[in-house]
């Protein structure tokens, strides 16, 4: 059974953590003059969202196919849930198959030590909704 219920929580959670991530300055140090927009496909639920680095925007749903992107992540939404709390080795999960990556990897990939400000915040949200449910330990 997946962690989350429907995609709206997805969105809620995951697409929260990169809402506040696209507007937090040392991504937007990070990510300027890259283009870099990142498409996220998340099955089980299935939802996709669109990160749009530079213009500081996050689409979710329908709203995310019509935005042309450099970079494209696909995996499940549990997996998704523990990578974005720092729970899931980015690398094996690629060698594994369970994170496919398409794109402009050099770039997605230089976003990485960055990270840890999306898993605080991730958590941070979960931790404030109680939806311990979604924590992994």
């Amino acid at each position: 059974m997946a962690v989350f219920k429907d995609a709206e929580e997805v969105y809620k959670y995951i697409g929260g953590a990169f809402t506040a991530a696209v507007n937090d300055p040392k991504f937007i140090e990070a990510t300027k003059g890259t283009g870099l927009v990142i498409r996220l496909i998340q099955t089980d639920p299935d939802c996709e969202m669109t990160i749009d680095w530079e213009g500081q925007k996050v689409l979710t749903g329908a709203a995310a196919d019509s935005v042309p992107h450099n970079v494209q992540l696909r995996m499940s939404s549990d997996n998704s849930n523990r990578f974005w709390q720092g729970k899931l080795n980015f690398t094996l999960a690629m060698a594994q198959r369970k994170v496919k990556l398409d794109g402009k990897r050099s770039v997605a990939l230089k976003l990485l030590p960055l990270t840890g400000g999306i898993f605080e915040t991730y958590l941070a949200t979960l931790q404030a909704d109680g939806r311990d449910d979604l924590i992994v330990s």
